[in-house]
Parts: C-alpha cells; sequence; structure tokens
C-alpha cells in the first residue's frame, strides 16, 4: 500500500475546501441542519470514509504534518479562556449557577460511567474515557483536544473512538432531547407559560451588547496579540509543570485558564481592547479549521474491534444523561415550562453541543408557542464558556490517574 505525508500547508488547504463544502452540504440537505451536525464534521467525516474505502483497497493511506492543526487547537482553547470570566457567573445570578452545578455533575458522572463501562466491557479504561465526558458534554472539539492526553499514555486511537462518540452523542441529543422535554410538559401537566428573566436583564444585556459589538483591524490586533501572549506563556510553564511534578499538564489546557485570569483581570485593568466580535472570529475559524482536520485524520478502520463495547458504554451515557435531566435539572430549576425547555436543552448539550441544545428547544418551544427567554440566555452562555471550567481539568486529572493507575 502506498503511503504519503501530507505537508502542514496542503493538510490546512485541504481542510478549508473541505470545511467550505461542508458548509455547502449543511444549506444544501435539510437533515444536517435540522439536526446541527457541524459543517466540519460533514466535510472531514466525508473525507475520512473516502480513505477508509481507499485504505480498505490497498491503495493509500495518508499521514499529514499537525503543525497547524495543533496551533488551531491551541488558539481555539485560548480564545474560550479569552471569553469567560467570574462576572458572567455573578450577572447570570442563581438560575445560571444552578444549571451549571448540574452541567458539572453531568461531567462527573459521563465520566464515571465511561470508566465504570470500560471495566464492565473489558475496554480499556484510556479508551473509554475519550468516549464520556469529553465527546458528549465537551462535543467534537473537546473530544479532538482531549485525545493529546489519552495518547500520551500509548492510546493509538484515541482519536478516532472520541470523534466516532462525539457524532454518536451529537445525533443522539437532538433526537431525545424534544421529546423527553413534551414527555415532561405532558406527564407533569405543566402550564404552558414562562417567567420573566429579569434575574438575567444584566447578562441579556450583555449578550446584545457583544452582538453589536463591531470587528476592527486593530480590535482583531489586540485579540491576536493577547491570544499569542497566553500560549508563548502558557505552553512552556505547563511542560515545566509536568517535568516538575510528573503530572502530565497539557499546554493547551494550561493556557486556557490562564486566558481567564487574564480576561477576569483585564476586565478590571483594562491593558487590552478585548472586543468579543474579534474574539470570536478567530475562535470560530480556528475551531472550525481544527475540528475538519481533526475529521479528516480518522481512521475509520481502528473501530472494528471496539464496535460493541463502545456501543455499550454510549448506550449507557445517553440512559445517564437523559436520567440526570429528569431527575435532577427538572427538579431543581423549577419543574415548570421553563425547566423542562432547558432541560431539553440540557439533554442536546449534554449529548452533543451548544447548537444541539438550542435547535431542540427551538422545536419545543415552536411546538407549544411560548418562547422561553431564560433558556436562550442560561445554555449558549452555559454551553459555550463556562461547563469546560470544571470539565476539563477533572478529565486530565483522571485521564493521569487511570493512566498511571
Amino acid at each position: 500500500m502506498l503511503t504519503y505525508k501530507l505537508d502542514m500547508i496542503t493538510f490546512a488547504a485541504l481542510g478549508a475546501v473541505l470545511l467550505l463544502l461542508g458548509k455547502w452540504a449543511v444549506k444544501r440537505y435539510r437533515f444536517l441542519w435540522q439536526y446541527s451536525i457541524p459543517a466540519p464534521v460533514v466535510g472531514g467525516f466525508g473525507f475520512a470514509i473516502v480513505m477508509w474505502i481507499v485504505y480498505e483497497l490497498g491503495l493509500l493511506e495518508l499521514h499529514y504534518d499537525d503543525t497547524l492543526y495543533t496551533l488551531a487547537m491551541y488558539v481555539f482553547f485560548v480564545t474560550i479562556g479569552l471569553t469567560t470570566g467570574l462576572i458572567i457567573l455573578k450577572q447570570g445570578g442563581r438560575i445560571l449557577l444552578l444549571y451549571m452545578l448540574v452541567c458539572w455533575l453531568l461531567a462527573f458522572v459521563q465520566n464515571g460511567v465511561s470508566i465504570g463501562m470500560s471495566y464492565l466491557t473489558g475496554l480499556n479504561p484510556l479508551v473509554g474515557m475519550i468516549a464520556g465526558q469529553a465527546s458528549m458534554q465537551g462535543g467534537h472539539g473537546m473530544a479532538a483536544s482531549m485525545a493529546p492526553v489519552i495518547e500520551s499514555f500509548g492510546v493509538t486511537n484515541a482519536l478516532t473512538v472520541g470523534l466516532a462518540a462525539s457524532t454518536f452523542g451529537l445525533i443522539a441529543g437532538s433526537l431525545l432531547g424534544g421529546p423527553v422535554g413534551n414527555w415532561l410538559i405532558t406527564r407533569r401537566k405543566l402550564k404552558i407559560e414562562t417567567e420573566a428573566a429579569d434575574q438575567l436583564k444584566s447578562l441579556s444585556d450583555e449578550m446584545e451588547q457583544s452582538a453589536e459589538d463591531r470587528m476592527t483591524a486593530a480590535s482583531l490586533l489586540h485579540a491576536g496579540v493577547a491570544v499569542m501572549l497566553i500560549l508563548a506563556i502558557g505552553l512552556p510553564t505547563a511542560r515545566w509543570i509536568t517535568a516538575v511534578t510528573g503530572f502530565s499538564i497539557p499546554g493547551h489546557i494550561f493556557s486556557l485558564f490562564l486566558g481567564i485570569v487574564f480576561y477576569s483581570i483585564n476586565e478590571r485593568r483594562h491593558w487590552f481592547a478585548l472586543s468579543d466580535a474579534a474574539m470570536g472570529t478567530i475562535s470560530i475559524l480556528a475551531l472550525e479549521m481544527f475540528l475538519v482536520m481533526a475529521m479528516m485524520k480518522l481512521k475509520l478502520w481502528e473501530l472494528y474491534e471496539l464496535a460493541l463495547p463502545l456501543a455499550l458504554l454510549l448506550v449507557a451515557q445517553v440512559v445517564c444523561t437523559i436520567l440526570v435531566a429528569v431527575f435532577i435539572m427538572f427538579r431543581l430549576i423549577g419543574r415548570n415550562y421553563d425547566a423542562a425547555v432547558m432541560s431539553a436543552g440540557f439533554i442536546g448539550h449534554g449529548l452533543g453541543a451548544t447548537p444541539n441544545g438550542l435547535v431542540v428547544m427551538d422545536a419545543l418551544c415552536s411546538k407549544y408557542g411560548v418562547f422561553s427567554k431564560k433558556a436562550f440566555i442560561i445554555i449558549p452562555v452555559a454551553g459555550t464558556v463556562l461547563t469546560d471550567v470544571v470539565g476539563v481539568p477533572l478529565f486530565v486529572f483522571l485521564a493521569n490517574l487511570v493512566g498511571r493507575g
């Protein structure tokens, strides 16, 4: 079989083309946008299927120069940190805090299920971990970025398993969130009315202000400088901590939390005029390029032997996430229509990604004709910036614990 390695420019260029094709396909085919399948997943996964067929025919296996892929991953994680401050929790008030507590609980549950099911099915616990919280609540981006942590302990197929699990979760969350929310409403005979979101007014106002923020060359420059400075400090510091302690600290994870610290201080000191629009643009571009290239690298033939134990593990993840939504989330945040909508969105978000949660809630609200403003404020904030604050360090800690155990 012929093997060929794509250099970093060719790899990135092919990824960009596949990203555009993915965006076209999402607009062209209804089921893709209906279930919020991201364009990078569509383009990259399509390429992975083609390469799978080529591999099985014994024709070609591609290898890749990961330089720009790794850079995109690093940049994406720093942008998460540079848009996350403690002030968000304060503005969100009690309802956001409760939602986040359940999200953080779900991270523990999904990691516990993945490790427990691994031992029951004979799966390598490290392989099971990448099919847990990192792939479910974390989604494709987190799965791809946590894969190197697992691979540092000698697991070679972590990326493939993680992205396959994320794709399953994406579809499951989209399909099951709405029916569970509808069941809660009909079973409990809830009044179809929404509570005022007055306690979230400051957070809502800030979100609207961010949406009106305009990007300029200067704002892009400031955002880019901040990202590079955080990486320049964070990456070598993480390597030093790893060398001194023996505890594996991924550079991009350390840089994320360094970004949070910087952002929180910068909110008061105003060292940098950080634009939400500029930071958001850099974040989206980095995420989409990183994700499409991660999907391109999938070696689907590595999943053959893992099919049954992985399927059992993923079904267990779905069941446990639904149980947390019904018996904890719904009861904790009000047992009313808003709570049912947020619980449905929680399943979409907890198994797939934030956009899936929004699509699920939109479908549910459209059915009953009442828009839950509270739900549409809380879940985007929680899903895009706050779940990783606990989920990421928890995963890294458990990976080190299991990997060295």
